[in-house]
C-alpha cells in the first residue's frame, strides 16, 4: 500500500469518526481549561515566584495538549503515534522531576527547619566554618550574614545533613 493510500485511507477513518473527534476536541478543551483554572488558583496560595508559577503552568499546559492530541490520534487508529507522543510527555516528567529531586529535599528540609525550636532567623548559629546572624529563612534556603556582613547563602538541605551549633538567641 502506497504512502498517499495510508493517508487517504487514515482521513477517511477520521471523517467517519468526525462527530466523536469533536466531542472529544470539546470536552478536552474544558478539561483544560478548568484544570488550568483551578492550578491557577491554587499557584496563588503558593510562595514561588511568578516565573516558577509560570514555567510550571507552561509545563502543565503543554503536556495536556499532547494529551489531547494522544487522544485525537488514538480515535483515529494511530494508536503508535499516541503512544509515542504520551511516551514523551512521560520521559519529560522524569527528567524534569530528576532534575528537581534537589528542589524537593530543599522545600522538605525548609519544613522541619521551620518547625524546629532550635533554629530560628535572628538567632547567632555556626555551621561548619561559618557564624553568623540567620538573616532569613525560606522554603528554599537558609541566609546567615557574618560579622564582615558578608551574606552567606545554603540550602535548607544542607541544614538538615550537617550539625550547627546556636551560640546566641534572638532576642
Amino acid at each position: 500500500m502506497a504512502f498517499t493510500d495510508r493517508i487517504f485511507e487514515i482521513l477517511l477513518k477520521a471523517w467517519d469518526k468526525l462527530p466523536a473527534l469533536i466531542l472529544t476536541v470539546l470536552v478536552g478543551i474544558i478539561i483544560i481549561k478548568l484544570l488550568k483554572f483551578l492550578l491557577h488558583g491554587l499557584m496563588g496560595y503558593s510562595r514561588a515566584n511568578k516565573a516558577m508559577k509560570g514555567i510550571l503552568l507552561s509545563a502543565l499546559d503543554v503536556a495536556l495538549w499532547i494529551f489531547l492530541l494522544a487522544a485525537l490520534l488514538q480515535q483515529i487508529g494511530l494508536t503508535q503515534i499516541a503512544f509515542a507522543l504520551s511516551g514523551s510527555v512521560a520521559i519529560a516528567g522524569i527528567a524534569i522531576a530528576s532534575g528537581s529531586s534537589s528542589f524537593v529535599q530543599d522545600l522538605v528540609a525548609g519544613v522541619f527547619l521551620a518547625q524546629d525550636p532550635d533554629f530560628n532567623a535572628g538567632d547567632y548559629v555556626k555551621i561548619d566554618s561559618t557564624e553568623g546572624v540567620v538573616e532569613r529563612m525560606d522554603a528554599r534556603k537558609v541566609r546567615l550574614r557574618d560579622d564582615k556582613g558578608q551574606l552567606h547563602v545554603y540550602p535548607n538541605s544542607f541544614f538538615d545533613k550537617t550539625a550547627w551549633i546556636v551560640t546566641k538567641r534572638k532576642g
